[in-house]
């Protein structure tokens, strides 16, 4: 007959049994201790010493790098080829975490242009070029944040749409870019109030909720109407100026103004074609404001738009034409120029009356262009350069209230990254077929679940964090395992928190790439607040053997394995015991098991390095 234990409060329950495979901090997924590595310390570049750190601690796969790209740079050159050759001796396959450099070229004052792209591009290939020496055959992961700092889109889940269905996801608040000035404006979902459009429409008194992208038009809308009325105002200026000078001129307006025909005239004519050349100046406004609409409309409307702009472009020109007689301007040329500007207006104003430019855009899609441009960029000339041995890109996601923390974001920032690859290989002579290969394989992702378990925290639930690993499983070539409560990036050590992992590793496993993908736990907000390392923590999470095979006991059963077999009872004795008379495990550094420090080798003694 079957009891529980918790039935029986305050009778000792006996030991713990390696028959129970769940006790512990046990995650329900179980991998082998050289199936999963840590990072080294991102705030110093004396990055060999903390490779040779993670080495003593058993580690099989190690992440290489510095977070700050001042502290990166500090990294002797010739350190790169140390540490290859340390990993290789070791066992180790290393894999390289590239510094913090916004790929779309945002700084701190927000977007800083095309040149902070270009020197973005230029750092992270000198990263490439450095992680190479890690492993010059083996393609060697390097992890690039997807963003630096672009604020993201916020979500909160859709009533009524499960998660994974389309629609789950209701945009909350958004940001949006100014093309022009590049000032970045919030856009709220707000109630908002509204005239009837048509006679038979009913005012809502209660208003109706409309989502941000919603009003991104009304935004662009009122920004171009307002460039247009300055023309509007310049205009009234110059007609002013005009008066009525046309009356006094009459037909004189057409003929060439030279000087011998400008001496000819009367006293009044004069006065009226002096009072006429008064409009130039707002004339010259207007000239002036229309080009900068017409600019405007050009860069950021339509590919339909973009046509009939050209061609409203060749009908000005032949317009202006009208202005001139024999190569002379015409005595009337500011009236004439006041009417063929005023038609152009009208005309533009009507081509993009149902679409305004788009001047203000959502900050992701902005960044989307600009961070695609730089991957695929980098990520050709790094295959120039090395050709099939070069290192594996992989973005890195973020975080909700950061640009690119959806798995939809992800797949097409990679996407688009893998075209511009696709494009520069085309361009430089390689078939199609075989760049989109090579893209593929050297663009990829690092899926960072504790980036991911944070959208936890707008009331997605575990079912959606799980459905969005299934939708970019295929694409992950790295993968970031921290744990979190879905409020903090805190780096906790795996089943500190509540990440899914199990359910996320399957995803990943069914897709057939987490083999092929490095596993670095991040867990260095555990190290900074208990000054330990969370490697035994680690192992028990996952339930990783203790011994070379792959059955049991496992790590997260060790606080229980007090049997003869697997133990000594002078595990219970003091330290000294085992200097005076040897024997016991304890005597074995602290990272396998032992209490005595892990400053030098397990076996002989001497110097690690």
């Amino acid at each position: 007959m079957g009891y529980e234990t918790t039935n029986y409060e305050g009778i000792y329950s006996g030991g713990y049994s390696s028959l129970n495979p769940d006790y512990g901090n046990f995650v329900g997924y179980r991998m082998s201790a050289s199936k999963l590595g840590a990072p080294t310390s991102a705030q110093t570049a004396n990055q060999i010493s903390e490779v040779a750190t993670r080495i003593r601690e058993g580690m099989k796969v190690v992440e290489v790098g510095a977070i700050s790209p001042d502290v990166f740079e500090q990294i002797p050159k010739e350190h790169f080829k140390e540490i290859a050759a340390l990993t290789k001796l070791a066992g180790v396959k290393p894999s390289i975490h590239a510094p913090i450099i916004d790929p779309a070229g945002f700084g701190q004052r927000g977007y800083e242009g095309e040149m902070a792209r270009l020197e973005a591009e230029r750092h992270l290939f000198s990263v490439m070029e450095k992680s190479h020496e890690l492993d010059p055959n083996g393609n060697v992961p390097v992890v690039i944040h997807s963003t630096g700092g672009v604020p993201g889109t916020q979500y909160a889940p859709e009533k009524g749409k499960m998660p994974g269905e389309e629609g789950r996801f209701r945009e909350k608040k958004i940001i949006l870019i100014n093309q022009e000035t590049k000032e970045m404006v919030p856009l709220e979902e707000e109630k908002r109030y509204r005239l009837p459009l048509h006679p038979e429409d009913q005012f809502k008194k209660e208003g109706k909720i409309e989502p941000p992208r919603e009003y991104i038009h009304s935004v662009n809308a009122n920004e171009w109407i307002n460039k247009l009325s300055n023309i509007d105002f310049y205009k009234q200026r110059a007609q002013q100026s005009i008066g009525s000078s046309m009356a006094v001129l009459g037909e004189d307006l057409a003929k060439p103004a030279t000087q011998e025909f400008i001496n000819s005239l009367s006293g009044k004519e004069k006065q009226a074609y002096s009072q006429l050349h008064e409009a130039d100046i707002s004339i010259e406004n207007i000239r002036m404001t229309l080009n900068s609409a017409f600019d405007r409309a050009y860069k950021y409307g339509t590919e339909e738009q973009r046509e009939q702009l050209t061609e409203l472009a060749e009908e000005h020109k032949k317009e202006l034409a009208e202005l001139y007689k024999d190569g002379v301007p015409i005595i009337g040329s500011p009236i004439r120029s006041l009417q063929i500007y005023d038609d152009t207006t009208k005309k533009l104003f009507n081509l993009t009356k149902g679409e305004a430019p788009e001047i203000y855009k959502p900050v992701e899609e902005f960044a989307m262009e600009k961070s695609a441009e730089t991957f695929g960029n980098v990520a050709f000339k790094t295959y120039q350069k090395f050709g099939d041995g070069a290192p594996v890109m992989a973005i890195e996601n973020m975080f909700q209230g950061m640009a690119f923390s959806r798995a939809e974001d992800m797949e097409k920032l990679v996407n688009e990254a893998r075209k511009k690859f696709v494009d520069n290989a085309v361009d430089d002579g390689m078939s199609k077929k075989e760049a989109e290969s090579t893209a593929k394989k050297l663009i990829g992702v690092t899926w960072d679940v504790g980036h991911l378990n944070m959208m936890r925290k707008e009331g997605f639930t575990e079912e959606d964090v799980i459905k969005e690993t299934e939708k970019i499983a295929k694409m992950v070539k790295h993968v970031h395992l921290t744990d979190n409560f879905g409020y903090s990036d805190s780096h906790l050590a795996p089943g500190m928190g509540n990440v899914p992992f199990k359910q996320i590793l399957e995803q990943l496993e069914k897709a057939g790439v987490l083999d092929k993908a490095r596993k670095i736990v991040e867990a260095p907000g555990f190290v900074q607040h208990f000054k330990t390392s969370p490697h035994p923590l680690v192992l028990s999470a996952f339930g990783s053997p203790i011994y070379g095979g792959a059955g049991a006991p496992y790590f997260n059963q060790a606080k229980g394995l007090m049997g003869n077999y697997f133990s000594s009872p002078l595990a219970y004795l003091p330290e000294q015991h085992f200097s005076m008379y040897g024997s016991g495990f304890s005597s074995l550094p602290m990272e396998v098991g032992g209490q005595i420090p892990g400053t030098r080798s397990r076996f002989s003694g001497t110097e690690n390095a």
